[in-house]
């Protein structure tokens, strides 16, 4: 099997000022080699061309800037047992200053990782000026479109709320965006004390229907008047347009929308199914874009690359005996390439590739615990406590990755 490096030609990196010695205010950036090499080997000798940073044991890492270069060159190699080159990549490295430019209208649209708003709050302390935009609101004053649970199709297709939301993007053709009310449950579920606390509507800001408005529900379009509802259309086709988004919420233009997604189209795929769910991933995420440049084509569209998941213990108390953490690993990495096949060099289209993939420490960067190995036993052992989500150690590794190259959209 050939062995790829996946990493994008470009990547961007926040510096540190010179002579810094704040601590909280310095830069890290460290690009882990278990993350980016498939398949990975502890075999392999890795070894990096590269006059800056530190070639450790399990990364590269970057944490000293006090250079006036900018931009340079880091070529991973990689030798096996008997000295040959096995593989190698190059990527264009460049280094990007925290200065204050305009404010940042910033709209991240996701899965659970995005709803956690833990990488999107940590992007928005390093980029001081971000600006974020979104429905929901739960945590460190960040607004943001995430779903836990929610693959990016579910955004393509999640019209009426049967107990896990409802996709802000869809709206029937031949109504405008301020016309269209949304799914009537979902929004008397954000309004009802019983259910507005729960995992799917908690952080939402109550949406009441005017005079004249459409609404959605049961298959069916009703328009209110008078304190009325009556039927309008039995048969409606929806469409996701993000034009009729913003015009529906009265939303802030976004500079950046940064899109991530992975985790949920990913965690329980086969082997044999995966090349035709990774069409479908890319053919989904080409959709959305589209979308968002037929409102706006200087819009800046970030493109996320997925994470590794959490050790085969985790996946275990988790999933039980549906899928392996090497399996998904193997599908993360495979849509990780495709991404890059698909996106990366399009930054003059306004597309950017961020490598979350790369800088999420797999080990450090998520949750662990002592466990007892077994109920017998008193031995106890140190396990990973979570198949897919980092700890706030990764969450701020990939907040950090995304600043830099939502600083890169406004050089």
């Amino acid at each position: 099997m050939e062995i790829k490096i996946i990493l994008p030609k470009r990547i961007f990196i926040l510096k540190s000022k010179k002579d810094q010695v704040v601590t909280y205010d310095r830069e890290e950036y460290s690009i882990y080699y278990k993350n980016i090499i498939h398949p990975y080997s502890e075999n392999y000798d890795i070894q990096i061309d590269c006059p800056y940073g530190k070639n450790l044991d399990n990364c590269w890492r970057l944490d000293s800037f006090d250079t006036d270069t900018d931009v340079f060159d880091l070529t991973v190699k990689i030798y096996n047992e008997n000295g040959e080159l096995l593989a190698q990549k190059s990527c264009e490295v460049e280094l990007i200053d925290k200065k204050k430019h305009k404010e940042i209208n910033l709209l991240c649209i996701g899965d659970s990782m995005t709803r956690s708003a833990k990488y999107i709050a940590q992007a928005a302390e390093k980029v001081k000026y971000i600006n974020t935009i979104g429905l929901r609101n739960m945590e460190y004053n960040v607004f943001h479109e995430g779903r836990g649970g929610w693959s990016s199709y579910n955004y393509f297709k999640k019209v009426d709320d049967t107990g896990s939301g409802v996709s802000p993007f869809l709206f029937p053709k031949g109504y405008d965006g301020k016309e269209y009310f949304g799914s009537k449950k979902f929004w008397e579920r954000v309004s009802d004390n019983e259910y507005c606390n729960n995992y799917q509507y908690v952080g939402f800001e109550p949406q009441h229907i005017e005079d004249g408005m459409v609404t959605y529900t049961d298959g069916a379009l009703y328009r209110y008047s008078n304190g009325e509802y009556k039927l309008i259309d039995d048969k409606p086709v929806f469409e996701f347009s993000f034009k009729k988004y913003i015009e529906r919420y009265s939303l802030i233009k976004p500079d950046v929308v940064s899109i991530l997604f992975g985790a949920n189209e990913f965690q329980i795929c086969k082997y044999s199914e995966l090349e035709v769910e990774i069409e479908k991933y890319i053919t989904t995420l080409k959709n959305m874009i589209e979308s968002i440049r037929e409102y706006d084509k200087n819009i800046k569209i970030i493109i996320n690359m997925p994470i590794c998941g959490g050790s085969q213990y985790a996946w275990g108390m988790k999933m039980g005996c549906v899928g392996t953490a090497k399996q998904y690993n193997f599908s993360i990495k495979r849509a990780g390439e495709a991404l890059l096949n698909e996106f990366d060099g399009k930054i003059a289209e306004n597309v950017f590739i961020c490598p979350m993939l790369a800088v999420c420490d797999t080990e450090s960067g998520f949750p662990w615990d002592v466990k007892k190995v077994n109920i017998y036993s008193d031995m106890r052992k140190t396990q990973c406590t979570n198949w897919v989500h980092p700890s706030e150690v990764g969450y701020r590794q990939m907040g950090d990755a995304l600043s830099a190259v939502i600083m890169a959209t406004i050089q």
